[in-house]
């Protein structure tokens, strides 16, 4: 009997520390109140966002609210301890899946660009001290999922993508002066949730990679110069559906690998190589975890680049990268809730990389990094 308590308590004691080991929050001991929460209200968020808004050093976040359902969408602002201020973002409630963080006008501070579901996107410009105003509509109205951030012509100003399900990309192009020049990325199939933006080819120009639904297989499009992108190649079977994708160095080759987010499937690393197929894979995570989104850093400063994803109905995971790969899998907690969205930053100015999530009707999240304490 005796040894029957010992081994219960054992296994017990193994359960909590590998729920504490790497990242901690305080809805771990009380899920029905958080204390590592982005307020208290429940909304059908769907991403988000972390920048410093109004130049204190310190990460600020932007949570979009609402999908198909028009809701407000929420500034909240870090003042070291916390985020203990909250301002609403506009004066009506969109149908939005993203409010992202972008300095559009070069001025050294971060504005919003809010993506709607067939409702108008918008763009909110920063006064300089975290207040924003309604500037304008931007492209058109569309069934917009999700937006990627970067210089695509390299004339200097961040350029966006609106991903719309269904539909054609929305490419537009910051000319400078908060003017838009938006356009279609010509693509045979359309239906993209996410795409990551980053120079696959070492060519100095940012390339596309697009994460597909509805049977259609993920897609590079290569930046050719002048504006103008060329499709390079398909990869995945395109029989499972991709939510989210990202490019990291997994295994320090030196070649940009792509880290995928599936759902009814497990998730899949390509390994980009100098043939630049991406035919070589492997898989990370189990089968019947869908997962929405994922976010790509180095948590425990060893070298090697970790995968956070966002899981749906599931605990989200974070695997640490052993070797360029093997994963090590940590729970963020045992908590399953319907998780769209994963971000990484500091977010208590300690010099590690922290976690937040964006859950829909539950309440929304930060993880601090502990593995400086380990």
């Amino acid at each position: 009997m005796n040894k029957l308590i010992l081994l219960i308590l054992l296994a017990a004691f193994q359960i909590t520390t590998a729920q504490e080991r790497g990242f901690f929050s305080r809805n771990d001991m009380n899920e029905q109140e958080p204390r590592l929460s982005f307020g208290t209200e429940k909304k059908r968020s769907a991403s988000i966002s972390l920048g410093d808004i109004n130049n204190d050093q310190k990460l600020d976040a932007v949570i979009a609210n609402g999908r198909h359902w028009p809701e407000n969408n929420y500034i909240f602002y870090n003042y070291g301890k916390g985020f203990n201020t909250v301002g609403t973002l506009g004066t009506k409630g969109s149908t939005s899946y993203t409010a992202e963080l972008v300095d559009l006008d070069n001025d050294n501070d971060l504005d919003i660009v809010e993506i709607n579901d067939n409702a108008p996107h918008k763009i909110y410009l920063n006064n300089g001290k975290g207040d924003f105003e309604f500037y304008s509509e931007v492209a058109h109205i569309s069934n917009a999922r999700n937006i990627s951030i970067g210089d695509l012509d390299n004339n200097g100003f961040t350029d966006f993508i609106i991903t719309n399900r269904g539909q054609k990309n929305t490419i537009c192009y910051n000319q400078g002066e908060l003017q838009f020049t938006c356009t279609t990325l010509e693509t045979e199939q359309n239906s993209t949730i996410d795409i990551a933006i980053n120079d696959l080819n070492n060519d100095g120009l940012v390339d596309l990679v697009l994460a597909n639904r509805d049977n259609i297989a993920n897609e590079i499009f290569i930046n050719m110069g002048n504006r103008k992108f060329k499709k390079q190649l398909d990869f995945g079977t395109g029989s499972f559906e991709t939510r989210s994708v990202s490019v990291a160095d997994i295994n320090n080759d030196g070649y940009p690998d792509l880290i995928t987010g599936n759902i009814n499937s497990s998730n899949t690393i390509y390994f980009g190589d100098k043939n630049f197929s991406y035919k070589n894979t492997t898989s990370y995570g189990a089968n019947k975890i869908d997962t929405y989104a994922v976010a790509v850093a180095d948590f425990n400063k060893d070298g090697f680049v970790d995968i956070a994803t966002a899981n749906y109905l599931a605990p989200n995971i974070v695997y640490m990268n052993i070797d360029g790969k093997t994963f090590e899998e940590i729970k963020l907690t045992d908590m399953a809730a319907r998780t769209y969205d994963i971000t990484v930053g500091d977010i208590n100015s300690d010099g590690w990389v922290d976690i937040a999530i964006a859950n829909s009707d539950e309440f929304n999240l930060y993880y601090l990094n502990i593995f400086k304490d380990e």
